[in-house]
């Protein structure tokens, strides 16, 4: 009996042995293919880091290159632009001068070319820029003056600005003397209160021979235009 009870001891410690050994080989060899996957996760993981890096430095050179793109087609459209205005602005100077030179069929006497008025900084300012024209009597100087007349409204009341009161320091006429064309610029500011609507410029030539004289009304440029 003893003996049965001593083998049965031996034969179980050499079974549980066993299955420890056993078990501890599969362990092994698990713990080696988690190691091996692992290792490979880590290689993917990389890759995949390195790819997303470059897929965001492509898509940066792409977003560069794309406003780089955008930015050359807006500075093109700009200098386009500029070149056409200063196309115009020769077109318009060539009509001017050819106006002068070669007139055509218009009578010959004094003309108002242009007449404008831009805003200023200052609340009432007002720069404006007057271009007197002499048609075919250009042989001789023509001389004189230009008065101003501002018609408008003085707190609800009509009313009427002369050039002097609108000038500082005072002018009380523009003076002018050319034999085919003078630029008169300069700036005024209107009295708070006075709203204007037109501006009448008379030119009064002097001297001997003179041409007639000229008057033109325009209308005040609204604010903002």
């Amino acid at each position: 009996m003893r003996v049965a009870v001593i083998a049965g001891l031996g034969i179980a410690l050499f079974a549980a042995w066993w299955l420890y050994d056993l078990g501890k080989l599969r362990g092994v060899d698990g713990l080696a293919a988690l190691r091996t996957e692992h290792a490979m996760l880590e290689k993917r993981h990389e890759r995949l880091l390195e790819d997303a890096t470059l897929l965001r430095e492509k898509v940066a050179i792409l977003d560069r290159s794309s406003q780089i793109d955008r930015q050359a087609a807006l500075d093109v459209k700009d200098d386009l632009g500029q070149l056409e205005e200063e196309l115009q602005a020769a077109r318009e100077e060539v009509e001017f001068y050819r106006g002068i030179v070669a007139p055509g069929d218009v009578q010959s006497g004094l003309r108002i070319h242009r007449f404008t008025l831009e805003e200023g900084i200052a609340v009432g300012e007002y720069h404006y820029d007057l271009v007197l024209t002499q048609l075919k009597r250009n042989d001789r100087y023509v001389k004189g003056v230009v008065d101003w007349k501002i018609a408008g409204l003085m707190v609800g009341e009509k009313g009427e600005l002369a050039l002097a009161g609108v000038t500082s320091p005072s002018v009380k006429q523009l003076k002018f003397r050319f034999r085919y064309f003078q630029d008169l610029a300069g700036t005024i500011t209107l009295p708070e209160g006075f709203e204007a609507e037109k501006v009448i410029l008379s030119i009064q030539p002097e001297g001997k021979g003179k041409p007639p004289p000229v008057e033109q009304t325009f209308d005040w440029p609204q604010p903002g235009s």
